[in-house]
C-alpha cells in the first residue's frame, strides 16, 4: 500500500509539471481552445500564459484554485488588473467541477 502511495504521488507531480499543449502544435491548440467562447481572457490566457506553460487547458484546475495561480501568475505574466479579471473571468468559467 506504501509503494502505491508513492507511486500515486510521483505521477501527480510529474503531471502537475507537465507544459500542457505544445504552443508548435497549432493545430491541437485552435481545436481544444475552440470550445470555449470568444474572449479576452480567452486571448490573453492563450498569449501570455503558454510564454512559459505551454496551453494549460482551464479544466486541468478547479475554480477555486484559478484566482491563487492567476494571482501568482499576473505580475510575471505582465498583466494589468483589468486583463488579470479578464483571464480570472475565463479560467473560472471552464474550470473542472470541484
Amino acid at each position: 500500500m506504501k509503494k502505491l502511495i508513492q507511486f500515486m504521488f510521483i505521477a501527480v507531480v510529474l503531471w502537475s509539471c507537465s507544459p500542457g499543449l505544445s504552443p508548435k502544435n497549432t493545430a491541437k491548440v485552435e481545436a481544444a481552445f475552440s470550445k470555449y467562447d470568444d474572449s479576452e481572457g480567452k486571448t490573453l490566457f492563450k498569449e501570455k500564459c503558454a510564454r512559459c506553460h505551454g496551453y494549460r487547458l482551464p479544466e486541468t484546475r478547479t475554480a477555486d484554485k484559478w484566482p491563487g495561480i492567476i494571482d501568482k501568475m499576473a505580475p510575471k505574466a505582465k498583466l494589468t488588473s483589468e486583463q488579470k479579471e479578464a483571464v480570472l473571468a475565463f479560467v473560472t468559467k471552464y474550470a473542472k467541477a470541484s
